[in-house]
């Protein structure tokens, strides 16, 4: 790491050029995919109102936007694969309960408190 721009860490290229390990660069390249919202779901298992939850509460938050390709006026959260798998890991959430909850049930999630917004 050699500084930073707008928030986003600038490593050194000739570093970079050098590093060898392909192992560490799959597993980096994958922990950086992006996903929609239902489709972060669906790799967690949950349903589109459980995986709301987790966004009320604050466990879980998008990492990047981009432009809808339908309209060019909506804007779409994706969410990092990393986040999805630190969130599996949560203690916080009994993910075999939240799993087996059917459609038309309250979520377990539900109960999880709301976080507040933070003032900047």
């Amino acid at each position: 790491m050699v500084g930073d721009h707008k928030g986003h860490t600038l490593y050194c290229g000739l570093t970079l050029k050098r590093f060898t390990d392909r192992r560490k660069v799959a597993r980096a390249s994958t922990a950086g995919q992006l996903h929609m919202r239902d489709a972060a779901a669906r790799i967690l298992g949950l349903r589109t109102s459980d995986f709301d939850h987790l966004l009320r509460a604050g466990l879980l938050t998008h990492a990047a936007t981009a432009r809808s390709g339908w309209n060019r006026h909506d804007v779409v959260l994706l969410y990092r694969q990393a986040d999805l798998d630190r969130v599996t890991r949560s203690r916080r959430v009994d993910w075999d309960a939240v799993r087996a909850t059917p459609k038309g049930h309250r979520s377990p999630l539900a109960v999880l408190p709301t976080r507040t917004a933070v003032a900047r």
